[in-house]
């Protein structure tokens, strides 16, 4: 299987919004300060743990999964798959 150029994995990271792909799962986010937060949609979230940070474009699950990362982390759980 071919690789992906780092170069274009770092572009993705970059350019592929976070907030556009929680919402795109349902994900209603609320401004808190310079982040923005929401239900988690990895796991059965009652309050607010999903923690977006549009500056970075980086998450972060502070409940139950304690997942987080860059776009391509989000999409690779999202989807079921791992590195």
């Amino acid at each position: 299987m071919a690789r992906i150029p780092d170069e274009e994995i770092e572009r993705l990271k970059r350019e592929v919004s976070l907030e556009r792909l929680a919402e795109a799962r349902g994900v209603v986010l609320t401004r808190h300060g310079a982040d923005l937060i929401g239900l988690c949609p990895f796991h059965d979230d009652r309050e607010s743990s999903l923690v977006i940070t549009p500056d970075k474009n980086l998450w972060h699950c502070l409940g139950a999964c304690q997942a987080g990362g860059s776009a391509i982390d989000w999409t690779m759980r999202a989807h079921g798959r791992g590195y």
